[in-house]
Order: C-alpha cells, then sequence, then structure tokens
C-alpha cells in the first residue's frame, strides 16, 4: 500500500488487485478508523472508498454550506467576482 499526503490529509493508496484480495481489511480499517482508501486501475481509474457515516456527513455539510450560500445570495450579501478580486489584491498589497 502507498501513502499519500495531500494538504495535510494521509491516505492509503492501493491497486485494484490489493484491495481485492484485502477488501475486508480495508473496510474495516476505513470505518473502524475513519480513514479513506484510493483504489486505482491499470487505466488511471480512481475510486476513493470511504464509510457511509463519513459520506453521509460530508454529505450533509455540503447540503448545509450550499444552503447557506443560497439564502446568502438571496439576501444580497454576495459580492461579485470582480469585487472579491479586488478586495484580494487589496489585502495582498497590505
Amino acid at each position: 500500500m502507498t501513502e499519500i499526503c495531500h494538504k495535510g490529509l494521509n491516505m492509503q493508496a492501493v491497486n485494484y488487485t490489493t484491495a481485492r484480495n484485502n477488501l475486508k481489511t480495508l473496510i474495516d480499517g476505513v470505518c473502524d478508523n475513519h480513514e479513506e482508501v484510493i483504489i486505482t486501475t491499470k487505466n488511471d481509474k480512481s475510486v476513493v472508498m470511504m464509510s457511509l457515516d463519513e459520506y453521509n456527513r460530508t454529505h450533509a455539510e455540503l447540503k448545509r454550506e450550499v444552503q447557506k450560500a443560497i439564502a446568502e445570495i438571496e439576501r444580497g450579501e454576495m459580492i461579485s467576482i470582480d469585487d472579491a478580486f479586488e478586495v484580494a489584491k487589496r489585502a495582498y498589497r497590505h
């Protein structure tokens, strides 16, 4: 198994054959240790295995964030991308 670090997150990456041969162990690790595992194929196709609990938490959080953003837009609290860019440029210069 290969360890992959991306933005401070450690993930295991395994090829399809290893995943198939160790499926129960991988599932147990994902569920028991809140891990995520990347499973790769020879064709450069990849999937991420995560627990159903983690998927549900992530999905619910994303849904809340989208609803929050929609409410902000409806209240007129969002700024245009051009204005946001100008704010970022001013902040960068200081």
